[in-house]
């Protein structure tokens, strides 16, 4: 079968599309010349011979002009055959003008008036513009809905409205390109009631309320959900911020519910302290309160005593107790131990029997 050149080494399109060339090359740029095959000598020798065998010629590479030979022996038969056709038909074709003539009322300008009646018959542009009714028409060649289908089909350069329900079957109903693409909602006035849309390399899927405002929600690439505002569930809801309100937390916030159970940062009490000894003491790191405990007498013989407390009270001593620091016999009761407070920071003791005396102070 001839065919152009398609080696490796064509010159592509070089006479249009698809038609390749030959090229010498240019060894400067690299572009080899163009390298033949077996198939495109093989289709130049087939077409070349076949020319030449059709036409009754035998192939001899001695003569260099049968493809010559070939081609006007082959018009020389089509000529023949085409007078032999045109007279075989003469007494036909004479006839038929002959009647055409008689028709023109034997006119001597036959020629003439043939070329001013053909000039009478309706330009190809203007074929149809002639139908008087073109409405009947269309029905009676039962066009009409296909007309209508047409002129009521969306151009699919500048889009359009549909007014019914679409359909479809396929697998999916896509939107194309690299820029911001809408899927909207609108209000019969042309007011946007819906956005959904996500961004080539954007941060997910976006909801926006539309007119109705409210920001997007997002849908997040990371896998997690985001709000303008606040998340409910069921009644409860998660604000923007972090914080939370439900009746968790007694119907209100929860930064409301901490505020008002525990105390705020920084504003802790004083930590209490104590010296846990047998004489020590214990004070409240809120109201400063301390209560102090000794023993007192041990070695001492009977008598009244003076004795530092285990720490001076700050302020004020209020009171303090003393009695016999050991168990007693049975109506052994005669003991005399007592204690009083001489100043913040001095207990006067009486010892009996040679027992001690155990005291407790309060102060602050």
């Amino acid at each position: 079968m001839m065919h152009r050149i398609d080696t490796p080494t064509a010159q592509k399109d070089k006479f249009g599309q698809g038609k390749n060339g030959f090229t010498n090359g240019d060894p400067t740029t690299g572009t080899p010349s163009t390298k033949l095959n077996s198939d495109i000598y093989d289709a130049l020798q087939e077409e070349v011979c076949t020319v030449v065998e059709r036409s009754g010629i035998r192939l001899d590479k001695s003569q260099h002009d049968q493809l010559y030979q070939a081609v006007k022996k082959l018009s020389e038969v089509e000529a023949n055959k085409a007078k032999l056709a045109l007279v075989d038909g003469a007494a036909v074709d004479l006839n038929t003008l002959n009647k055409l003539a008689k028709a023109l009322g034997n006119d001597v300008k036959f020629s003439e008036t043939v070329i001013n009646l053909l000039n009478q018959k309706l330009a190809k542009n203007q074929n149809g513009a002639d139908i008087p009714d073109k409405n009947l028409f269309l029905t009676n060649l039962s066009l009409t809905e296909t007309v209508d289908c047409a002129k009521n089909a969306l151009d699919k350069r500048t889009g359009g409205t549909v007014k019914g329900d679409i359909m479809s079957q396929g697998t999916q109903i896509g939107l194309k390109g690299d820029n911001r693409k809408h899927l909207g909602f609108h209000n019969q006035d042309g007011s946007v009631r819906m956005w959904l849309y996500k961004d080539k390399g954007g941060d997910g899927v976006r909801l926006n309320n539309g007119n109705d405002g409210g920001g997007d929600y997002i849908f997040h690439k990371d896998g997690s959900f985001r709000a303008p505002s606040s998340v409910y569930a069921g009644a409860a809801r998660i604000a923007h911020d972090g914080n939370i309100h439900g009746s968790k937390w007694g119907n209100q916030w929860l930064d409301v519910y901490l505020r008002n159970t525990f105390q705020p940062k920084g504003a802790y009490s004083k930590p209490n302290t104590a010296k846990r000894e047998v004489n020590g003491w214990w004070k409240c790191g809120d109201t400063g309160v301390i209560i102090q405990w000794a023993r007192y007498g041990k070695d001492k013989g009977e008598g009244t005593y003076d004795f530092p407390l285990p720490m001076k009270f700050p302020q004020k001593g209020l009171f303090c107790l003393g009695y016999v620091g050991s168990v007693l016999d049975y109506d052994a009761d005669g003991q005399s131990q007592s204690a009083h407070l001489v100043d913040n920071e001095t207990v006067r003791v009486t010892v009996d029997n040679g027992l001690e005396t155990v005291v407790l102070a309060i102060g602050f």
